[in-house]
């Protein structure tokens, strides 16, 4: 099977946005779960958090197994400033191609689970939509495991 990689949002995602404190990554072991059914996929953060707190600080949500899968996070939109115009629009989507290009190749696989698509190119099929208010609900891990599974992710 080959690496995937799947970059995370946190709020509105690993659990509803302007929530609690109480209920920070409430969604989390759901997709937790997926992950531990796919061992190939890997984690990056795409989170407005990544501008706050180190790495290390961002995974200590995580359980001990996925914690080292998440392998990093994503740079600003604006560093570099080079990268392909159509995604001067989309940053987040332009982030994760920068990070690709980076990190991987920038033809390999990868999905982002994010409360906000229109900060990534439309239509793309890479961006699984989450519902700000309930973050990520069976629904959207359901729509994560089909789009692994289309990605030859047997472990499902």
């Amino acid at each position: 099977m080959k690496l995937v990689t799947l970059f995370l949002d946190f709020d509105g995602v690993t659990h509803p946005l302007h929530c609690h404190e109480r209920k920070h990554f409430s969604c989390l072991a759901g997709i937790e779960a997926v992950l531990r059914e796919c061992p190939t996929v890997e984690v990056v953060l795409s989170t407005t958090w990544r501008l706050r707190y180190e790495l290390d600080h961002l995974r200590r949500p995580f359980s001990d197994d996925i914690r080292p899968r998440v392998v990093g996070s994503t740079p600003l939109a604006s560093s570099p400033p080079s990268g392909p115009s159509r995604l001067d629009a989309f940053s987040r989507h332009k982030e994760v191609w920068h990070w690709m290009l980076k990190n991987r190749n920038a033809s390999d696989r990868w999905l982002a689970i994010d409360d906000r698509p229109y900060l990534f190119r439309p239509f793309s099929d890479a961006v699984i939509e989450c519902d700000p208010r309930t973050g990520a609900d069976e629904q959207v891990l359901a729509r994560l495991k089909v789009r692994l599974l289309q990605m030859g992710q047997t472990g499902i």
